[in-house]
């Protein structure tokens, strides 16, 4: 990235001061199984390779810390502890945003299933520049057997068909440790313990659930901020939509009302006109009837009348 060099205090103190709540998530750790057939610098070498892929990827900063196995534990168990930042670093050492795309829950397991994809062409490259046969495969054994049939290498398939291992968690492993040691069995019930480990992770699950709800109502409270800021501008174009849809029905209404006037007139006039036909009508009769000769009374008779 070309970022500043700087030591490890620095970098996380910096990393704390770019955090604006109490309870923020500061960093992410990533733990990868070392090859036992590398050797030290090999692994260190790794482990670099593996922490500049998530660098590169995520623009975070990144620490790597190399352990070697415990005294009393599996001498096979080299490991890395891998911290990065939750917030991208840029190029002048300054932090911006949070890795979002690790906390989506869509995105969020496919990063994952990239990281293991990535573990794992970085250690299989280490182990071919060492000169190792050896390889890792980030597939189950369900998966890795089922691939060794389908090309037809029984004997790879025989050698894959066995239960995967469990991990018991650190409280069974320090409690065998403490029984190796006395010479004796384990006094408390090994599940027992194993349990407490899982309500352990439950617990720390539960933290993780916590601080992303809270990152969502972080962001609801943002979403009302931004309603809040919008809403003069909101109130002012209901004000004036409002005053519209009143003129428009003061509009609607007087020519509602012109309308009505005009059918009124127009009633009234056909009224006049039907009343002037029927007096003409009437006038013509009265002339009509006054141009008719007088009707005589009494009958008509023909000759003198010589009647006294």
């Amino acid at each position: 990235m070309g970022a500043p060099s700087m030591t490890t205090d620095q970098l996380w103190n910096k990393v704390e001061a770019s955090e604006k709540r109490k309870n923020s998530t500061v960093a992410r750790e990533l733990v990868v199984a070392l090859p036992n057939e590398l050797n030290q610098e090999q692994r260190r070498e790794l482990a670099e390779r593996i922490a500049g892929q998530l660098v590169e990827r995520y623009q975070v900063a990144a620490q790597v810390a190399v352990h070697l196995p415990d005294a009393e534990g599996d001498q096979r168990n080299h490991h890395a502890h891998i911290l990065f930042s939750t917030r991208q670093m840029d190029a002048n050492g300054d932090f911006g945003g949070k890795t979002r795309q690790l906390d989506d829950l869509k995105t969020g397991p496919q990063e994952v299933l990239w990281m293991r994809g990535m573990v794992e062409t970085e250690a299989n490259f280490g182990l071919e520049q060492a000169g190792s046969a050896e390889r890792i495969d980030m597939r189950s054994l369900a998966d890795q057997r089922a691939a060794a049939l389908d090309v037809g290498d029984v004997d790879r398939a025989a050698e894959l068909d066995r239960p995967a291992t469990i991990h018991e968690g650190p409280r069974v492993t320090q409690i065998r440790r403490e029984a190796a040691r006395a010479g004796r069995a384990p006094l408390g019930a090994l599940n027992r313990a194993a349990a407490n480990d899982q309500n352990r992770q439950l617990g720390r699950d539960r933290a993780e659930l916590r601080q992303v709800s809270a990152q969502i109502i972080d962001f609801q409270a943002a979403r009302e901020r931004r309603l809040q800021a919008a809403q003069p501008g909101m109130d002012a174009f209901m004000a004036g939509f409002r005053a519209h849809q009143d003129k428009q029905a003061k509009v609607d209404a007087e020519r509602a009302r012109l309308l009505a006037e005009l059918e009124k007139q127009r009633a009234e006039a056909r009224a006049v006109q039907e009343r002037q036909r029927a007096e003409a009508r009437t006038a013509k009769e009265r002339e009509r009837q006054a141009s008719r000769p007088p009707v005589r009374n009494g009958p008509k008779r023909d000759g003198p009348d010589f009647g006294m």
